[in-house]
């Protein structure tokens, strides 16, 4: 009987000894009153692409009255009809060649007679706006409140929290309390 009686306290001791320690958790409510709030901020910076219309004042020279006038443009026209028709007749047996060569011609040498034209001296200067729109690139900075940091004083403590709304100064809130008992 010695060995069972011995078996049995060995299996109790074994049993108290390898037993997991258990916890137990209180929950309860408690009032406190806010002391401190500090607003949570990040700054988001954007770039934003946009035209912008730059003007300014340039001096354009004036000319005097160009040398040729009028009747070199005119003879320019003529001379150039006369070849083109002549060429439109040699190359082409089709009735209309000419015409349509006296019409090409008469274009070549009315530019032609444009160019050879010389510019006067210069007389003067006269101002002039010239804008041009170029793009440019702005920086948006805004303001992003993330969230409140909040001291709360509650059982003779200050306790800090993080909170998604604002609170003030000496509110009373109701703070969710949990304590844990547990065997060391």
């Amino acid at each position: 009987m010695k060995l069972s009686a011995m078996l049995t306290l060995s299996a109790a001791a074994a049993t108290l000894i390898f037993q997991p320690v258990s916890a137990e958790t209180r929950s309860e409510s408690v009032l406190g009153t806010v002391t401190y709030v500090e607003t949570l901020t990040s700054n988001i910076v954007r770039k934003v692409p946009s035209d912008e219309r730059v003007c300014r004042t340039e001096d354009v020279p004036i000319y005097s009255e160009a040398s040729g006038g009028g009747e070199g443009n005119i003879g320019g026209l003529i001379v150039g009809g006369l070849i083109g028709s002549a060429i439109g007749n040699k190359l082409s047996d089709s009735n209309g060649g000419g015409a349509a060569g006296a019409v090409a011609g008469a274009l070549l040498g009315h530019e032609a007679s444009k160019k050879n034209q010389k510019k006067g001296e210069i007389v003067g200067y006269r101002q002039q706006e010239v804008c041009e729109v170029r793009r440019v690139v702005l920086e948006e900075t805004t303001t992003r409140i993330d969230g409140y940091k909040v001291e709360v004083e509650v059982d003779n403590r200050i306790v800090t929290l993080n909170a998604k709304r604002p609170y003030e100064k000496g509110q009373r809130v109701e703070l969710n309390k949990r304590t844990t008992y547990s065997l060391q």
